[in-house]
């Protein structure tokens, strides 16, 4: 009976690892911001956007006076780099320390700074989906494949706001996040294009 029993359980954990192993294989991967420069507009808006040179605000040598001011003023070493900050690298890379994502190993140009893919999605699937029906496909489509489309704020409040930070709203009312807000602030990211396809 023990072993009836022993068998029974061995073989139901067999099949949780093996619905584990395919739902994680099955999952999009981060793929970097290469496979976007078809939005030439977009991902130049983005790169001189707050979440383009989100890594550069780890490092002491690029951030701005008020930058280095307002960290000073939470109590944090304004001196010091936290490019390697696995807290901070989070927020400011891409898919940080996930498949494809950005890692101490992996730091690809590509995956540096709050990418494409932070706010649409890991991009595996429907960047193939993209390259394969052009103009045709639909948004329903993508977003089976992963894609995010418009921006959703819980997709934003991972890092904004997020208690891992000290620039959230309990260390001070003025780090709130309010999503409408955000929505409108041209540098925090690029500007809203009207889609040229229906999708």
């Amino acid at each position: 009976m023990l072993g009836k029993l022993l068998f029974t359980w061995l073989g139901l954990l067999g099949l949780s690892l093996a619905w584990a192993t395919i739902s994680v294989a099955d999952a999009p991967e981060y793929v970097g911001n290469e496979g976007c420069n078809c939005h030439k507009t977009e991902m130049k808006d983005w790169a001189e956007s707050t979440h383009g040179k989100a890594l550069d605000q780890l490092l002491a040598s690029k951030r701005s006076r008020k930058q280095n001011k307002a960290m000073k003023d939470l109590g944090m070493d304004y001196k010091k780099d936290y490019d390697q900050d696995e807290k901070c690298l989070a927020c400011h890379t891409t898919g940080f320390n996930q498949p494809g994502g950005y890692s101490l190993k992996n730091s690809k140009d590509d995956l540096k700074g709050a990418g494409c893919e932070m706010c649409h999605g890991a991009g595996s699937k429907y960047r193939v989906l993209h390259k394969d029906k052009d103009e045709t496909f639909t948004k329903a489509e993508a977003a089976a494949l992963g894609e995010i489309y418009p921006p959703n704020e819980e997709m934003c409040r991972k890092c904004h706001d997020n208690e891992n930070s000290v620039f959230n709203s309990k260390s001070d009312p003025k780090y709130g996040f309010n999503f409408k807000e955000r929505l409108e602030e041209k540098k925090s990211w690029h500007k809203k294009y009207e889609l040229l396809f229906k999708h």
